[in-house]
């Protein structure tokens, strides 16, 4: 089993995969982008299998706390630049979910990333 190396994700690379994420789901939730790291990871063989119990998924390899970190300040750099903003709907008002809020910024973000 490969080993996980704290510098196998760039925080240009999780962006991208967030930005991305965002242009296809303007409604999701800080988890839902966690899982796309993840599965991104997964597939590179970065983290290990998945265990399936009846309703959760345990990873036996974790994503890093510096992945984790990347991730946060992405989302951090996306709430403070008004790309996304806190909440989807009226009873989801807060974190963890998040909605875009600027679709041209976004727009942009994409199409700088192709």
């Amino acid at each position: 089993m490969q080993k996980h190396i704290e510098q196998d994700l760039t925080k240009e690379d999780i962006f991208r995969m967030i930005v991305k994420h965002l242009d296809v789901f303007p409604l999701t939730s800080v988890e839902a982008i966690r899982e796309v790291i993840r599965s991104s990871l997964n597939q590179r063989g970065l983290i290990g299998g998945i265990t399936k119990h009846t309703r959760a998924a345990t990873y036996n390899r974790k994503i890093s706390d510096k992945d984790i970190q990347f991730i946060n300040d992405c989302i951090c750099d996306l709430l403070n630049s008004h790309v996304i903003q806190p909440g989807i709907n009226e009873d989801n008002k807060d974190l963890p979910w998040i909605s875009v809020s600027d679709k041209e910024k976004l727009k942009k973000l994409v199409n700088s990333l192709s």
